[in-house]
Parts: structure tokens; C-alpha cells; sequence
């Protein structure tokens, strides 16, 4: 919880990036010139991603129109982009109470006006009733989920469309921490990868909303997305070398005729 104090400096938007000062992992510079560059994340403009979600989920390269649920906005980055592409309404539903915080100061900062942030667990937004949406945006998430393939399914349930960008398991020396955990879901025999944090105690920590997390490897992820309709898959970018561990940029969705029935 943020120590209440009062401020008594001439009002400007670093006051309130400093409410969080070295805990910030963007680089909210590309916001505003004279903001720190905090932790160095370039979300705001260089990050390309949600302009590849709007290249291929889009229409014409831009979201005009659509109404976009995004999972795990973290400090809203990503919400700035997919606003400044046309979305709409953006729906960012967030689960860690400081990255929520941030990202109001952040669309304080920005003025967003057609995105809405949401604080609580993504999987069980998806799992209420609620209206269906043209694109669910979900950069950096389903490998901390401990259940990724119950989020895909309820993904699926509520759009035609799902961008995901996600560390995924694969047979590294550098993932041995990973226990093996064989899993049925919804006739599908798999395996699943869990991994306990170690680092949820840190500042820095902007993992998931549970102790444990289960990593599902690149073929098994596509296995699932089919299984649930959205059966065209475009690999976008696929990096077993990157950081952390191997990354995917993905857009999956229901063919049109599906979509319609």
C-alpha cells in the first residue's frame, strides 16, 4: 500500500511517476521527453507488437471499430498503442495492484479516453458473463498463468481473435528448473512445465498472481488454439534464443465461416 503524503511541489506528471520511483519497468521517456527512462521496457512507441497484432487481426493495419480486451496491460504501454491504432474501447484487466496504479498514472499521463483499466484475475473476467470482443491482446502473460490452457479456453469463448506474445517450453539446459506435469485437457493428453518463483519478494517482480507457473511448449500451444477454433495460426516471430527463455509473437483466429455459424 502506497504511504499516504501530501505534496507540496509545483504539480506535473513526475510527481506521480515518482510515487513508484525505481519500480517502474517502462521507459516512459517515449511518453514524455523529460520522464526517466525507468526500467528500460520501449512499450509506448518501439515496441511492434501491437502494431503486428493490427497488421493481421486488424483491419487496413489499424483496430478502428473494435472493442479489445487486453490481458495483463502491466503499466499500459501497450493500452496507449492499441488506443492510438483506433480501438474503440480498450479493456485492460490487470492483477498486480501497483502495475494497476501505474497504469492510471499512465493514462493519466497519455490521456486515454477510450481504455478502461480493471484490477482483478484475467481468467476470471473471461470466465463472468460479459460481452464478447473483437481482439483479446495478451502480451506477456500466459506463461505466468498456472493454468494457460483453461485461459486459452475461456480466451476463445469470448473472441474470434487472439494476439499472444509468450515464453514457451522447449528442452534447454537453461529451463531444467521446470517439472514436467502431464495434464488432459478436454480430450488432449499434454504436457505442461511448471516453475515456482523464486523472485516474488522483489520490487521488480511483475510475474503472476500465484506462487507456481506452467509453461506449454510451442506445438502444444498450437494444438490447443485449434482445439478451441481458432485454428488459423501466423507465426509471427519465434525466438528460442531470447531471454528468460524461448519467446513467441502469435495471431491466432477463427476462420470467417466458423465465426459466422
Amino acid at each position: 500500500m502506497i504511504k499516504r503524503t501530501f505534496n507540496i511541489d509545483v504539480p506535473t506528471h513526475r510527481n506521480a511517476y515518482d510515487l513508484f520511483e525505481g519500480r517502474w519497468a517502462s521507459d516512459l521517456s517515449e511518453l514524455v521527453p523529460d520522464l526517466p527512462v525507468g526500467g528500460g521496457l520501449p512499450g509506448f512507441r518501439a515496441d511492434p507488437r501491437p502494431r503486428q497484432a493490427a497488421e493481421i487481426l486488424g483491419r487496413d493495419g489499424r483496430f478502428d471499430g473494435y472493442d479489445i480486451l487486453e490481458l495483463g496491460p502491466l503499466e499500459g504501454a501497450h493500452t496507449c498503442q492499441l488506443e492510438a491504432l483506433g480501438a474503440n474501447s480498450v479493456t485492460a484487466v490487470e492483477s498486480n495492484s501497483e502495475a494497476f496504479l501505474k497504469s492510471l498514472i499512465v493514462k493519466n499521463i497519455a490521456g486515454l479516453n477510450r481504455s478502461t483499466f480493471l484490477l482483478g484475475d484475467v481468467s476470471r473476467h473471461l470466465a463472468a458473463s460479459g460481452p464478447r470482443y473483437d481482439l483479446i491482446f495478451a502480451c506477456g502473460i500466459l506463461y505466468h498463468m498456472f493454468d494457460p490452457l483453461e485461459l486459452i479456453r475461456l480466451a476463445a469463448a469470448r473472441s474470434d481473435r487472439l494476439f499472444l506474445w509468450t515464453h514457451y517450453y522447449a528442452p534447454q539446459a537453461r529451463l531444467r528448473r521446470h517439472v514436467p506435469r502431464p495434464v488432459e485437457h478436454g480430450g488432449l493428453n499434454l504436457t505442461l512445465h511448471e516453475l515456482t518463483y523464486r523472485d516474488r519478494g522483489l520490487a521488480t517482480f511483475w510475474g503472476g498472481n500465484q506462487g507456481k507457473t506452467r509453461w506449454i511448449g510451442l506445438p502444444d500451444l498450437i494444438r490447443v488454439l485449434a482445439h478451441h477454433g481458432l485454428t488459423e495460426t501466423t507465426i509471427i516471430a519465434d525466438d528460442p534464443d531470447f531471454v528468460n527463455g524461448p519467446a513467441v509473437t502469435l495471431a491466432a483466429q477463427r476462420p470467417p465461416a466458423a465465426s459466422a455459424a
